[in-house]
């Protein structure tokens, strides 16, 4: 597409295009051309319509003329636009592309990362030592060693490598910020797509929402999100607006025609606000929560309401920190408020040693020149702030960016495209899942195999057709008002993108296209499955012949059939329709038979359909009265479809005779056009043993159809694999009971014991008349609750969350938005969900599969593992790093560290950058489903990790100390004094030990204690808990790592000379620094046999809570929420109780 479909074009009034003001801040650009355009209303002028919404605007435009304002888009309100049209409409009017949050450029990045003190002060400190080392290499007297050897002057080489370390620093973080970037843009790219429903050449379409243009015939449903402004032309909606205007009633929406009738009976004099006109206007990004309808888009884009708001927001909007970021902030910053007091007082420490060295007669420093005393007080000065750069633990929040996105990255390809960021860490945790039945646990394939109609029950064992076209099986006037309900009472339509590839087609595919990706071209019908599957059986029962308008088309065009009902069925026209929602169970259709005779349609579920129904159909078209012993037979008939886990719909009809609709004893006092459709379905009836001899009226039950639903490959699977890791599921669905427990035994949510138990299953009513404490006490038992409405679901998530669980919860309707949001991880269907249910959810099931949310659980304990490991390296070198630098460079006489500032930049990207990379892209362990749930309370470093923190911090100190204070002795055992190089050679075999020893560090934190909670010293030693290689070569990532730091560490050794302060290593050398790195694994797997209550009798739970309480920081009120000991100990004996009290 060129460049010019991306600018919002629009016309002056002068004939001879130019620049135009707009009414918004930002100019629109259009096209200069001496061609008339090709609409005759702008940009602006269709804005008018809708900012603020404006009947006046319309009326100044088109006055009362409802044509005008076709022709003038160039539309049509039965057929749509005309695709010819499309480039047209896209270079005046643009298409429906939003602006995007525009990633971070590289160089934006690279000073993001700089942007921090401590690496601000090390680079200037190194600029001075730069500088001064080069004023005393040009403009000092050389001097010499007492063998009368020249002494090369290279401390500015220091001040470069130190600036190097600095750059190669930043760059590393730069880099890793800008894979993130492109990350999150891409998953934000597939998180704003959505398919939509539009009618273009007299026929149905499914697009892109970014190719919505300006004319388009949008056809809008219940729990969708209005994609761009448009005006309502048929059919009755209510919207909820409170996203724009801040109003959380809903509005009523009435049609273009309805609206410029008011106005046509009312003079302009009485008409003063826009307010007092029906309201039209449908705002982009305001929700339909009721109702069906058309409308014709009138502003797309940047140009639409949404777009203009988002257009202003695009460059603010941050994404918020998770609570996992937010805690390992908060650790973070205690380690850094000890790090900088360890720099403080390393720097006080060594410039009063520094200044008594200077100005004491027989100080060391007296008779240096002044250039040589400032060089020595910017040595401390470095050492002391990169003491300070080590210790700021920066890569603890970089760690869990990094595992989030490498998550979401690999949840998406998983079928789980993640909205909300938490999400993913709080999957880790969950205990319990509260899922949808169809389409989540089943296929969502449905197709109808049995029927009931008249006196004869088929199925596909014995009949052909499951509604045969044999008049003498099936009476004519039967057969047409059945189908009649199927074709009329439904939203589903053709797909014109559907090719048959043989007889019998696949119409229903076991997994659908991602979210986004188009039209499903394998399904001859898209919409409800279950209306999808009636379709196709309506399909093979019409054997219609087509006027001979339509002639050369397929016989069965459900498009024409709605337009002209007359032509095919007795009827002359739909008067009102009603939408299924899932509080009700049904859907209708009102149409007229003739003058004062009209018909209502509806179909739904069986049991609560037939409760109203009077009489039944016979196969002659006879009607006869439901007696008590019938009503028992054909209830008997609903169970068994139910009890072959079969979903029963009912289709029936009532006739209604009055003069017009609606009914005057029906009428809905919101839309006074409509009838009530509570008021039209009306109570359950009386069942007698006769009929009555007084006449009575109802529904008429014309016939049953059971369709099945198979179950997804794998649910079983997966639903065992959620027990095994300690999360239960329960099924939530508006089936009727006995369906309900049918699938629920066939995928394993019920057990054979469970399957029969009325405490585990239950329906929606009877649950939600329980109390609180009722729920409370039937919950751990309960598995599946049926004929649910959304607000059972929500009462079930909210007991669930008040008894401690964490809850992930799945809906696809727009009433399950409450629900979906009350739980702590929302996921919705990104197939047959609505637009709200994907936009109160925190995840979105691509797929509408169970088994990705299993990955969901995998990959969210993922990330809280590898975050762990993370931790677990980065506190046991961040302790040795700095007692090291500090104990060595205050017993230094010379006030230097044993770890120069560069080589201690380079433990710095190994502990930070490094160590992020290699553990925190983990993937997901193939035991990590073997593991309990770690619930909401788990603290971020369990006992088995502290307990692998100490003792490795002090096998790196016990092994650093004896080689930095004992290397004389070990090494050099014959000499008295050392030379120079020879002490940079301890120095150097010291740093090339540490280094090594953080190697083999990185090798043991790979894997977290798999034995934790076992107290048996037997059990802990397994192959699991103990091999710290089992598989190495599962993440590429962490090889990749550990070979860079074994290669750069081996040539630093060999090749970094004076910047990094290295003299040649002896082979003795290095098989001490290989073998002493090597202690790291047996002590490792030491510390692994010993039992964790061993470490609590040493430090028992109030004492490590004092501990943390102190070593945080948390009694200076730093971090929010913050807790005494004695507080936590009694809010968690008050938690003990309350849990106790439900469980007994």
């Amino acid at each position: 597409m060129s460049d010019i479909h991306r600018l919002a074009v629009a016309p002056s009034s002068d004939p001879h295009f130019g620049v135009s003001d707009s009414s918004n801040d930002s100019p629109t650009i259009s096209i200069v051309s001496s061609m008339s355009p090709p609409f005759s209303v702008s940009i602006q002028e269709l804005n008018s319509l809708h900012d603020p919404k404006s009947i006046l605007a319309y009326k100044k435009l088109y006055s009362n003329d409802e044509n005008a304002f076709y022709n003038s888009l160039k539309t049509s309100p039965i057929h749509g636009i005309d695709t010819f049209t499309i480039d047209e409409r896209i270079q005046f009017y643009n298409d429906n592309k939003l602006p995007q949050h525009v990633p971070k450029t590289f160089q934006q990045l690279v000073r993001e990362a700089f942007n921090d003190k401590t690496l601000i002060l090390l680079s200037i400190a190194a600029v001075v030592s730069f500088l001064l080392g080069l004023y005393e290499l040009f403009f000092q007297p050389s001097q010499y060693d007492p063998e009368g050897n020249k002494i090369t002057k290279v401390d500015w080489i220091e001040g470069v490598a130190i600036m190097f370390a600095v750059v190669v620093v930043v760059l590393v973080s730069a880099v890793n910020d800008y894979q993130k970037e492109l990350q999150f843009t891409k998953l934000n790219a597939k998180k704003l797509d959505r398919v939509i429903t539009v009618i273009r050449d007299n026929a149905k379409l499914q697009i892109s929402i970014n190719d919505l243009l300006v004319g388009d015939l949008l056809s809008l449903q219940t729990g969708e999100v209005a994609p761009a402004d448009c005006v309502l032309i048929e059919g009755n909606v209510e919207a909820d607006e409170s996203t724009i205007t801040g109003e959380s009633d809903a509005v009523k929406k009435h049609t273009l025609l309805t609206t410029l009738q008011y106005s046509s009976d009312h003079p302009d004099n009485d008409i003063t606000n826009d307010s007092d006109f029906p309201d039209c206007m449908i705002i982009s990004s305001s929700k339909i929560i009721s109702g069906l309808g058309k409308a014709i888009v009138t502003s797309v884009g940047i140009n639409s309401t949404h777009g203009r708001t988002m257009n202003a927001l695009t460059d603010t909007e941050e994404d918020d920190a998770t609570p996992l970021q937010i805690r390992l902030t908060h650790l973070a910053d205690s380690i850094s408020i000890y790090g900088s007091l360890a720099g403080l007082i390393l720097f006080l420490t060594l410039f009063i040693k520094f200044c008594i060295n200077c100005f004491k007669k027989d100080g060391k420093f007296v008779d240096l020149t002044p250039a040589e005393k400032s060089s020595r007080f910017m040595d401390i000065f470095i050492t002391s702030i990169t003491i300070i750069v080590v210790a700021v633990p920066e890569g603890l929040p970089l760690a869990v960016t990094l595992a989030l996105a490498f998550a979401t990255t690999r949840m998406t390809k998983d079928g789980n495209l993640v909205r909300i960021l938490r999400a993913c860490e709080t999957m880790g945790s969950a205990t319990a899942i509260c899922s949808d039945k169809t389409g989540t646990l089943t296929e969502n394939s449905m197709s109808v195999v049995r029927g009931i109609f008249g006196n004869t029950f088929f199925n596909k064992k014995n009949s052909k057709d499951i509604l045969p076209a044999d008049k003498n099986i099936i009476a004519t006037p039967l057969r047409k008002d059945l189908l009649a309900n199927i074709v009329l009472n439904s939203t589903a339509f053709e797909n014109s993108k559907y090719k048959p590839t043989g007889r019998q087609p696949s119409i229903n595919p076991s997994d659908p296209p991602p979210m986004g990706s188009g039209p499903v071209k394998q399904e001859p019908f898209i919409g409800s499955k279950t209306e999808t599957a009636l379709l196709t059986l309506a399909k093979r029962a019409m054997r219609l012949t087509p006027p001979s308008t339509i002639r050369r088309k397929k016989d069965f065009n459900l498009h024409y059939i709605r337009q002209y009902p007359e032509q095919v069925f007795e009827m002359e026209k739909i008067v009102q329709i009603i939408p299924f929602e899932s509080s009700r169970k049904w859907s209708g259709v009102v149409v007229k038979r003739s003058a004062k005779k009209y018909t209502l349609f509806v179909k739904g579920a069986a049991e609560i359909i037939f409760q109203r129904c009077r009489f039944k159909r016979l196969s002659d078209g006879s009607s006869k009265y439901i007696t008590e012993n019938l009503a028992k037979e054909i209830g008997s008939d609903i169970a068994n479809f139910a009890d072959n886990a079969l979903r029963a719909i009912s289709l029936t009809h009532k006739d209604f005779t009055c003069d017009s609709w609606p009914p005057r004893e029906f009428i809905d006092k919101d839309d006074k056009e409509s009838a009530d459709p509570n008021l039209l379905f009306g109570e359950p009836v009386e069942r007698l043993p006769a009929q009555p001899s007084s006449e009575i009226s109802g529904f008429t039950l014309d016939g049953l159809v059971g369709i099945q639903d198979p179950l997804r490959d794998g649910v079983e699977k997966s639903v065992e694999l959620c027990q095994k890791a300690g999360v239960t599921v329960r099924m939530v669905t508006g089936d009727n009971i006995m369906t309900a427990r049918a699938i629920a035994r066939n995928c394993n949510i019920l057990t054979k014991e469970s399957y029969t138990s009325p405490e585990c299953s239950m329906e929606g009513p009877e649950f939600r008349k329980l109390t609180d404490q009722q729920r409370v006490s039937i919950l751990p038992k309960l598995r599946v609750l049926a004929r649910s409405s959304p607000e059972d679901k929500r009462l079930l998530v909210r007991t669930l969350k008040r008894m401690g669980e964490v809850v992930a919860a799945t809906g696809d309707g727009t009433n399950d938005a409450p629900a979906l949001k009350m739980a702590d991880v929302g996921f919705s269907m990104g197939i047959t969900g609505t637009e709200v249910a994907r936009e109160a959810s925190d995840i979105i099931l691509m797929t509408d599969d169970f088994s990705a949310i299993v990955n969901a659980i995998k990959w969210g304990r993922c990330v809280s593992i590898s975050i762990k490991k993370f931790i677990q390296f980065q506190l046991t070198v961040n302790i040795t790093a700095v007692i090291l630098t500090f104990v060595s460079a205050v017993s230094s006489e010379d006030e230097k560290s044993v770890l120069t500032a560069v080589q201690l930049l380079w433990v710095n990207l190994i502990m930070d950058t490094l160590a992020a990379l290699a553990l925190a892209t983990d993937k997901p362990d193939p035991n990590i489903m073997n593991r309990r749930p770690t619930g909401r309370s788990t603290p971020l470093i369990a006992i088995s990790t502290w307990k692998m923190i100490f003792s490795q911090a002090m096998l790196q100190l016990v092994v650093t100390f004896v080689l930095h204070f004992h290397g004389k002795s070990i090494f050099f055992p014959d000499k008295e004094s050392l030379t120079g190089f020879e002490q940079q050679q301890l120095n150097a075999m010291t740093f090339n030990t540490f280094v090594w020893l953080q190697f083999f560090t990185l090798l043991v934190s790979r894997k977290l204690d798999e034995a934790d909670g076992i107290s048996k010293i037997c059990d802990r030693m397994t192959s699991n808990n103990l091999n710290f290689f089992q598989d190495l070569f599962r993440n590429y990532y962490f090889l990749i790592i550990l070979s860079i730091i074994a290669i750069f560490q081996t040539l630093i050794m060999f090749f970094g000379g004076t910047a990094f302060s290295i003299a040649p290593q002896t082979k003795y050398m290095w098989q001490v620094a290989l073998f002493s790195g090597m202690l790291s694994l047996p002590v490792g797997i030491l510390i692994r046999i010993i039992p964790d209550e061993w470490v609590l009798k040493l430090f028992p739970p109030k004492v490590a809570r004092y501990l943390k309480y102190i070593l945080t920081f948390e009694f200076l009120g730093l971090h929010q929420k913050t807790r005494s000991p004695d507080e936590e100990e009694a809010l968690l004996a008050n938690n003990t109780n309350n849990y106790n009290s439900t469980t007994n």
